[in-house]
């Protein structure tokens, strides 16, 4: 019992000094504490940015979402995206999405509490052409789906991994190309691969990817980053001035030529918006209603098939056959 008591004075000399440390703060050191918990506070949620010498990797880290858009994330991404074009040190920018996949499109949750036309709004950066003057990268692993396929087209380069899934999945809900990816895609691979997947939605691998033309590079799973990182390292070797300026000749002679025709279509595409928001609400109510989860494209609608839209099962075909026969014998 003496022993116990002896440690329990001991600890106890221990630990009242540290709690009068505590007890008798001075003002100016809590003032200093509440001041480093607001910086904390101001550093950013949903991305996380890197620097290795002159290369800048700006990672979204929504990993529960895949991904996914929220208003928070393209307006911390907006900045980011211009502290990159401000530094002069910073000269080539690669796009990476955290935890295995690139980015899975808007966050459809938010769309239905916010609206389509506030995630667009926060995402106007995204509708530069070029998306940076400086050149850019995107590594595509996992999932870039939706808007998150056209994040990865707004980069001038693409280093895609062969597991990595793409395309259009807004296909499924009315929600159209927000970032001008079909100009984009179609730049990239031309009308009629393009049409193929912006009109149907379908999804293609990061080994079709590569085929189409879409990537720079194709790598194994997990290499993606370190490939684009790699890739990233070789451009910043080269004078600056002559690579931006060539790029840009590059870029500005396919998606921005300066003509009345393509100024009309733009305004007639702007007049379309307005019933595609009406879908999109609709679209939103079935997806957070479970239906077209998980990339599915078929049982969206809940209406009863008509009698052509069914296929004939082996069963009529058989039906049809014994009456065929008994027709004959009579």
């Amino acid at each position: 019992m003496r022993i116990l008591i002896k440690k329990y004075a001991t600890i106890s000399k221990i630990l009242l000094p540290r709690r009068n440390l505590v007890r008798f703060l001075s003002n100016d050191t809590q003032k200093k504490t509440e001041n480093e918990t607001e910086k904390i506070e101001e550093v950013k949620k949903n991305i996380i940015i890197d620097k290795f010498g002159a290369v800048t990797t700006l990672n979204i880290d929504r990993q529960v979402t895949r991904n996914s858009l929220d208003e928070a994330t393209l307006r911390e991404m907006a900045a980011a995206i211009d502290d990159f074009e401000k530094d002069n040190q910073a000269k080539v920018l690669v796009l990476n999405g955290e935890g295995g996949s690139f980015c899975s499109g808007f966050d459809i949750d938010e769309i239905g509490e916010k609206g389509y036309n506030s995630l667009k709004d926060a995402a106007a950066r995204l509708l530069r052409r070029p998306l940076c003057d400086k050149p850019t990268i995107a590594a595509v692993t996992g999932y870039a789906v939706a808007e998150g396929f056209e994040l990865a087209l707004a980069c001038d380069l693409r280093v895609i991994e062969d597991t990595a899934v793409l395309g259009c999945l807004g296909r499924r809900f009315g929600v159209p190309l927000s970032l001008y990816g079909a100009r984009r895609l179609t730049s990239l691979i031309g009308l009629s691969r393009a049409l193929d997947l912006i009109m149907t939605g379908r999804l293609i691998s990061g080994t079709d990817a590569q085929q189409m033309g879409l990537a720079c590079k194709l790598t194994s799973t997990g290499t993606g980053l370190g490939e684009s990182v790699k890739l990233a390292k070789s451009l910043a070797k080269f004078p600056q001035n002559a690579l931006i300026m060539d790029k840009l000749a590059a870029v500005n002679s396919q998606l921005n030529p300066n003509s009345e025709e393509s100024m009309r279509d733009e305004a007639v595409m702007t007049s379309l918006l307005g019933n595609a928001i009406l879908d999109i609400e609709e679209g939103v109510k079935k997806f957070q209603g479970g239906i077209g989860k998980h990339g599915k494209f078929y049982k969206l609608s809940e209406a009863p098939l008509k009698e052509w839209e069914i296929e004939e099962s082996v069963e009529e075909v058989t039906v049809q056959k014994i009456n065929e026969r008994k027709n004959e014998k009579s």
